[in-house]
């Protein structure tokens, strides 16, 4: 897959999703850099789904390449419509990091976020050493706002947080433009 020329899908997360969301939360790979503690149940994870179909205060999304391949999951968390800002996250499958996914379905969410639900600002809390995330955010456009020293431990270990944020008027959506097939009908039933 080249970098410059991913095609993708984004959508709602499905039921017939979770599987494959609790595989990759179960790797390394996928929870050393996130914010939660695994073991993950799909048991736990199909109640988290369910109580939130109607939840309005968030958007969890999937990423599938053009065969319809789940490439990655992603969401905006806490939308506060009222300041028009939300919590960004994501993660890629596990065999398929550093080949520029990331960059594109953070882009992709962003874009969602700043043209249909109308968001002045995306935020989003990173771990200090994960250094591929804050390359990532740092390309779509995010800037660090803040540091929490010390805000989490990580193999035994102490570890900044690092707060990071993006304006609507500082997202350019034209920087390597993606294809954005199925945007136009995320929430078409």
């Amino acid at each position: 897959m080249k970098k410059e020329n991913i095609s993708m899908k984004i959508r709602k997360i499905e039921l017939s999703d979770l599987l494959t969301r609790v595989d990759w939360m179960n790797n390394p790979m996928v929870y050393k850099t996130m914010h939660f503690v695994p073991p993950i149940s799909l048991e736990n994870t199909k109640k988290w789904f369910e109580s939130n179909l109607s939840n309005n205060k968030r958007f969890d999304a999937a990423f599938e390449d053009e065969d319809g391949q789940l490439v990655a999951f992603g969401g905006l968390t806490n939308i506060d419509y009222t300041v028009r800002k939300a919590e960004f996250y994501i993660f890629v499958n596990p065999n398929m990091q550093g080949k520029g996914i990331g960059t594109a379905a953070t882009r992709m969410l962003c874009k969602y976020g700043f043209d249909v639900l109308q968001l002045h600002k995306i935020y989003l809390f990173t771990n200090g050493s994960n250094l591929g995330a804050k390359k990532t955010y740092e390309k779509v456009g995010f800037v660090l706002e803040g540091v929490h020293r010390e805000e989490n431990i990580i193999a035994e270990k102490y570890e900044d947080r690092h707060y990071y944020g993006l304006l609507v008027k500082d997202f350019d959506p034209t920087i390597h433009p993606l294809e954005l097939k199925g945007y136009d009908g995320i929430f078409d039933d």
